[in-house]
C-alpha cells in the first residue's frame, strides 16, 4: 500500500470507484452496440449523424437539468436515476422480440438515457470533494478518470467482438444489467448530505420559482469568471470532433476493410490516449496551462492527420497518441473548478461549462452526417485534424489564454491574472 493515497481506502470513494468501474463495462459495450444498431436498422451514415445529434442535444440541455440535483438527496438521485435508466434500456430487447424496433425509437432512447447521465454526472462530480477533501481532488479525479478510460479501452475494444457474437440487442441487455448493479451499489453510500440541498415540500409554484432561481444562480456565479472566455474555443473544437465522431463507424469499416471490430479499436485507442493524459496530468500540472494546451493540441492535429491518411495500425496508434491532450485538458479544468467553486455550485458550474461547450456537437453531428453521406468518411477526419491545429492557433493568438499560468495558480474568478 506504500505510496497509495489514504482517501483511496475510504468507503464512499471505494463505492464511487466501483460504480465507475462497472459503468465502464456497460457504457463501453453500449456505445458500440447503440451506434451499430442505428447503422444496422437504417443502413445510412446520415442516421448515425442523427444519433450523435440526439446524444449531444441531451448534453447541451444539461444546464436545465443540473439545478434538480440539489432538490433531492444525492444518494437517492444516483440510485433511482440509474434504476430508471436500466429499465429504459431493457425496452430495446423487449420491443425487438415483440413488435419490432424502429431506428427513430432507438435514437430517442439514446437521447433519454443521455439525459439521465446529465443528471447523475453533476452529482458524482459534486460529492467527490465531500468524500476526498479539496487537497486530494486532482489525484482522486485522476484515479476515477484512469478507471473510466481503462474500462473503455478494454470493453470498447472488445465490444465490436462482443456485438459480433451476441448481437447488438443482447449487448444492450448487458449494459442494462451493469446499470442496475450500479443502482444497487450506490444504496451503500453514507456520506453527509449537504444542508443546502432542497427538499421538495413546497407548493408547485414555489418549486418552479426555486428552480429558476437556482438556474439563474449558476449563470450569475460564472459571469465574472474566466470560464466564458474558454467556451467559444471549446465550442469550435467540439464541432470538429462531432464531425469526425459521427463518421467513425464508417471510417473504421473502411480502414478495417469491413471489420466491425475496427470501430471498437478506434474508440479504445481514443480512451487509451485520454487515459494516458489523465495519468500524466498530476505530474505536469505545474506547467503553464496556456502553453500546455497550445503544444498538445498542435500535436493532436498533426497526429490525427496521419490517422486519416495512413493504414489501420499506424492510424490507430496516432489516433490514440493525439487524444492525450484531451485527457490533460479535461482533468485540469474540472479539478480546478472542483477546488475553487462552492460545493453547492460545483454540479451547476461544470454542467454549464459542458452544456455551453457542447452546443457545437449537434451542429457538427449533422454536418458530419452530410459529409459522410456525400463524400468519403476520411474527409471529416481530415477536417477535424486541421481544426485541432486551428484551435491551438486560436489559443496562441489570444494573449489572455496564451499566458495562463499553471492550473494551480489560475484564479477562475479573477480575470486579472497578475
Amino acid at each position: 500500500m506504500k505510496g497509495m493515497k489514504s482517501f483511496v481506502l475510504e468507503k464512499n470513494f471505494l463505492i464511487l470507484m466501483t460504480g465507475v468501474f462497472i459503468n465502464g463495462i456497460g457504457s463501453g459495450i453500449y456505445l458500440i452496440a447503440g451506434m451499430l444498431l442505428v447503422l444496422e436498422l437504417s443502413g445510412s451514415v446520415l442516421y448515425s449523424g442523427f444519433a450523435v445529434f440526439a446524444i449531444s442535444l441531451a448534453s447541451t440541455l444539461a444546464f436545465l437539468i443540473a439545478p434538480f440535483t440539489n432538490y433531492a438527496k444525492y444518494k437517492n438521485g444516483l440510485v433511482y436515476s440509474n434504476f430508471i435508466k436500466a429499465l429504459i434500456l431493457v425496452s430495446i430487447p423487449l420491443l425487438h422480440h415483440t413488435i419490432g424496433l424502429d431506428v427513430w425509437y432507438v435514437i430517442l432512447l439514446l437521447f433519454i438515457t443521455s439525459l439521465f447521465t446529465q443528471y447523475t454526472y453533476p452529482i458524482e462530480t459534486t460529492i467527490l470533494p465531500l468524500i476526498v477533501g479539496e487537497k486530494n481532488i486532482v489525484e482522486a479525479n485522476s484515479y476515477l478518470q484512469t478507471i473510466r478510460e481503462a474500462m473503455d479501452i478494454i470493453f470498447i475494444a472488445s465490444a465490436g467482438i462482443i456485438v459480433t457474437f451476441v448481437g447488438s440487442i443482447n449487448a444492450i441487455m448487458i449494459t442494462a444489467g451493469c446499470i442496475l448493479l450500479i443502482s444497487m451499489l450506490y444504496t451503500l453510500f453514507n456520506f453527509q448530505q449537504p444542508t443546502y440541498s432542497r427538499d421538495i415540500t413546497n407548493s408547485p409554484k414555489d418549486g418552479i420559482q426555486n428552480y429558476f432561481e437556482d438556474l439563474k444562480g449558476g449563470f450569475t456565479y460564472i459571469q465574472d469568471s474566466i470560464i466564458p472566455k474558454m467556451i467559444l474555443s471549446i465550442v469550435f473544437i467540439n464541432i470538429a470532433m462531432a464531425i469526425m465522431t459521427t463518421n467513425m463507424p464508417a471510417f473504421a469499416l473502411i480502414k478495417g476493410h469491413g471489420l466491425e471490430a475496427a470501430y471498437g479499436f478506434y474508440l479504445a485507442a481514443l480512451s487509451l490516449g485520454i487515459m494516458i493524459g489523465t495519468i500524466i496530468t498530476p505530474k505536469i500540472k505545474d506547467m503553464d496551462f496556456g502553453k500546455l494546451v497550445i503544444l498538445t493540441y498542435m500535436g493532436t492535429g498533426v497526429m490525427w492527420l496521419g490517422t486519416a491518411i495512413l493504414p489501420l495500425i499506424p492510424s490507430i496508434v496516432l489516433f490514440s497518441t493525439g487524444a492525450v491532450s484531451i485527457g490533460i485538458f479535461n482533468l485540469l479544468i474540472f479539478s480546478s473548478i472542483q477546488k475553487q467553486v462552492k460545493t453547492e455550485y460545483i454540479g451547476r458550474v461544470i454542467t454549464l461549462l459542458t452544456s455551453a461547450s457542447s452546443l457545437g456537437i449537434p451542429i457538427g453531428a449533422l454536418i458530419g452526417g452530410g459529409l459522410g453521406e456525400s463524400f468519403t468518411p476520411v474527409i471529416p477526419v481530415i477536417i477535424c485534424s486541421i481544426s485541432m491545429i486551428l484551435f491551438s492557433i486560436l489559443w496562441l493568438s489570444n494573449s489572455f489564454l496564451r499566458t495562463l499560468p499553471s492550473i494551480e495558480n489560475v484564479n477562475i474568478f479573477n480575470n486579472d491574472m497578475n
